[in-house]
């Protein structure tokens, strides 16, 4: 299932559809409007599941019918609710007709102020997938449904519940070929609550739980507790003036995905299953990336331990690069158990060769499900997302496996070809900008005018700065 977000002259931009949870590349100018958006895309992600209420339940509602379980011979109630071609259309414009209903209040939830916007809706694709969501009263009695044989009653039997006491198991079936269409995923919970687990199955399946990490992440690193302390100051503390109470004014201008990745920080705790889970990829970062490792201790401060100099050190005394890609791994381990991330200016701070690991890194992420909408200024990094594009769809292809012990990688840096979107903002000549999807070429590439355009004048001025030295020497 891919999710877009769409908007129309909303803040600067004037006209954008941007893939919201894949891989999501966005590259452009200064002040052209990809960090405004970026916030919408994680206020809206937050925001989705609440628009789903008994009238969308209905759209999605296929079957209502009793059965009969074999053993007891106990009648009991099922439920299906199913996500389809058939009705997906119908459940969008549902969603987006409560969704510009409500944009300008959900606006100002994510922005604390009046932002401009005329449109603002989504689109759903479901490439080769359906979802079913069936709910009954009773645990033993989804092994009687009809259409549940074999593996799959197997599969109920032995199944762990995964989001909540009442979920009986996720299960996928395909086609008996084995190939990648018509894949049905199924959702099972027994109890009478339909509309919670049906909005859990669709917050799974939309991946509502991101976070956003802003730029100047050093800065909010070393800061984020002196904001919560002055905000406790001023929530607390009052004035008496004539003996009148006056309360002071809390005002801290910041957007709500910003004050939510400070609170992160403020409240963060480590989830070992996570831990565990990702060891992999956080042994890569910290062999890779930032050369040695980083934890917390029991008041919840960070620190970090260099590999070279065998010695720890609390956060504020590491470098900048450390301080702007720590959260990275932070976020990623966190008992919120985040599926998605917002990221701006994922280069900043991070040498040239660094930027190259640090791709590397996110396409292991990807490849672990978890969700990525990056921005970024730097021709390095989008040169090696684009390389490593342009590799995978090689692999693919040609299944040639050997070539990445030539270049010196490994299969786990590859990523999903049809899963990588790129945008380029594209400034106006009145000031608004339009935001352009790059396709992508399996053989070429990605094609970042903006990245060239920068080049080629380089290039031209280094050639007319030796055109005025001959001259000079001559």
């Amino acid at each position: 299932m891919l999710i877009f977000l769409g908007v129309e002259n909303f803040a600067k931009i004037e006209k954008a559809k941007v893939c919201i949870n894949s891989y999501t590349l966005l590259v452009g100018p200064n002040n052209s409007g990809k960090t405004y958006f970026m916030q919408l895309v994680q206020g809206v992600n937050e925001r989705l599941i609440d628009l789903v209420d008994g009238k969308a339940m209905k759209i999605l509602m296929q079957i209502e019918e009793t059965a009969s379980n074999i053993d007891t011979g106990i009648n009991f109630e099922y439920r299906s609710y199913v996500i389809s071609q058939d009705n997906i259309s119908r459940f969008v414009a549902y969603l987006n007709t409560k969704l510009n209903k409500k944009k300008e209040q959900i606006i100002r939830e994510i922005f604390g102020r009046e932002v401009p916007v005329g449109k603002l809706y989504i689109e759903v694709s479901l490439e080769k997938e359906n979802y079913e969501i069936m709910v009954c009263n009773d645990v033993k009695a989804l092994n009687t449904i009809k259409f549940m044989q074999g593996n799959m009653k197997s599969l109920l039997e032995n199944a762990v519940a995964s989001m909540y006491d009442y979920t009986i198991g996720t299960l996928v079936k395909r086609n008996d070929d084995k190939s990648e269409e018509n894949i049905i995923r199924y959702f099972l919970f027994a109890g009478n609550d339909d509309l919670r687990m049906v909005t859990t199955s669709l917050e799974s399946l939309f991946g509502c739980r991101g976070l956003f990490l802003p730029a100047s992440r050093a800065g909010l690193m070393l800061l984020y507790r002196d904001f919560f302390a002055i905000k406790t100051d001023d929530v607390i503390s009052y004035q008496v003036k004539h003996e009148e109470i006056i309360e002071k004014n809390n005002d801290s201008n910041l957007t709500q995905p910003v004050y939510q990745f400070l609170r992160f920080l403020q409240t963060y705790s480590i989830n070992d299953s996570r831990m565990k889970e990702y060891e992999m990829e956080i042994s890569f970062f910290e062999e890779n990336l930032i050369e040695g490792h980083l934890s917390t201790n029991s008041h919840n401060n960070f620190s970090y331990y260099s590999n070279a100099d065998h010695v720890r050190i609390p956060m504020y005394m590491a470098s900048s690069m450390i301080n702007e890609i720590a959260p990275f791994v932070f976020a990623l381990t966190s008992n919120n158990a985040y599926d998605g991330f917002v990221i701006d200016e994922i280069e900043a701070s991070l040498h040239p060769q660094k930027q190259l690991e640090l791709v590397r890194f996110l396409n292991r992420l990807s490849n672990k499900e978890i969700k990525l909408i990056l921005s970024t200024h730097s021709d390095t990094f989008a040169s090696k997302v684009n390389n490593l594009y342009i590799l995978s769809n090689y692999v693919k292809q040609n299944k040639g496996k050997d070539i990445l012990d030539k270049m010196g990688l490994e299969k786990e840096d590859l990523m999903s070809p049809d899963r990588l979107f790129v945008y380029e903002f594209v400034s106006q000549s009145n000031g608004k900008s339009i935001v352009k999807e790059i396709p992508g070429d399996s053989k070429a590439g990605f094609q970042f005018d903006l990245f060239t355009d920068s080049a080629m004048h380089l290039y031209n001025e280094a050639l007319k700065i030796g055109e005025i030295l001959q001259d000079d020497q001559a």
